[in-house]
């Protein structure tokens, strides 16, 4: 099984904002809570609803070891160091560290787009 996730393992900084999948069953309050959250913060994800003995079930419970819903997995896959954080269970914790996370990423994409527009002169 793996160690309980906290939010010291979602990076302050990253090259690209993680893809984000939500996985649940359909009928999931807190998968809902997740998902507006993400909705409000305008952030991408992605939702699978998984069915007792499907193959995403059992990724989640075989693979990551979980048995509750929402599954929140964070992948990313540029930079030096691809990785996974994953957590079940509503975690605002975790929601709001991820927020920051792309807050951050966003702010760092709006720097640089400024930094290398051209001046027009007149």
């Amino acid at each position: 099984m793996t160690p309980p996730t906290t939010m010291l393992d979602i990076p302050r900084t990253a090259h690209a904002e993680p893809d984000i999948t939500i996985y649940g069953p359909e009928d999931c309050p807190n998968c809902e809570q997740a998902m507006r959250f993400f909705d409000r913060g305008k952030i991408a994800y992605t939702k699978i609803t998984i069915e007792p003995g499907d193959k995403d079930h059992r990724h989640i419970t075989e693979e990551l070891g979980y048995a509750s819903a929402p599954v929140i997995v964070l992948t990313f896959t540029r930079g030096a160091n691809p990785h996974t954080v994953h957590w079940g269970g509503h975690r605002m914790d975790m929601l709001m560290a991820t927020k920051s996370l792309v807050a951050n990423i966003r702010a760092e994409v709006e720097t640089e787009t400024a930094d290398k527009a051209v001046p027009v002169s007149v």
